[in-house]
């Protein structure tokens, strides 16, 4: 009689080689997957850290210099007001006149405008300015105008909260005023 050959693999070795072959590559797969979703959460996360950021750096950067700031609760704008100097008598005379600029929030939005840009700015919260756009995604802007009581100098307290589809974001931000 003839022998039988013995080298090969028989059926159930093949089937538990599959099974745990399967196991591990569903492992993988779920692994990538969930990688994959918290990378693209991290991405639309670091997006909103970065148009907040950017918004409230453009907002310091004038509160800085301005010698007034108000905050209109209602219209949820803020009007920044810089004295500017005179080129002719630079150091002579501080005070030239007097630049205004906007902020305002309006359909989850956040805007800046010169007031040499606009026409009315009595009307810049109703007006449709895309090309004024600092900031998408906000689904609030508030200010808080705080003053020292010891010396009188003015504080701006900044809120910003953003959102996207799959992500948030808050970001605050004080910033004090130096021409005052």
């Amino acid at each position: 009689m003839k022998e039988l050959n013995k080298e090969g693999f028989s059926l159930v070795e093949i089937i538990i080689a599959i099974a745990i072959s399967s196991i591990v590559m569903l492992s993988v797969i779920a692994l990538l997957g969930y990688g994959s979703h918290n990378m693209k959460l991290t991405q639309a996360k670091v997006a909103l850290q970065d148009q907040a950021k950017d918004a409230t750096n453009h907002i310091s950067s004038y509160v800085t210099e301005a010698s007034n700031i108000d905050w209109d609760d209602t219209d949820k704008m803020l009007t920044i007001e810089r004295d500017t100097i005179d080129n002719e008598s630079q150091k002579e005379s501080i005070v030239g006149s007097t630049e205004k600029f906007f902020y305002w929030y309006k359909d989850k939005a956040l805007y800046f405008a010169r007031e040499a840009e606009v026409s009315d700015p009595a009307a810049l919260a109703a007006a449709e300015l895309k090309n004024h756009l600092l900031a998408e995604n906000v689904d609030d802007f508030e200010c808080t105008v705080n003053e020292n009581a010891d010396t009188g100098n003015k504080m701006l307290h900044i809120l910003i909260d953003m959102s996207d589809d799959i992500s948030e974001f808050s970001c605050t931000k004080d910033v004090y005023m130096r021409n005052q």
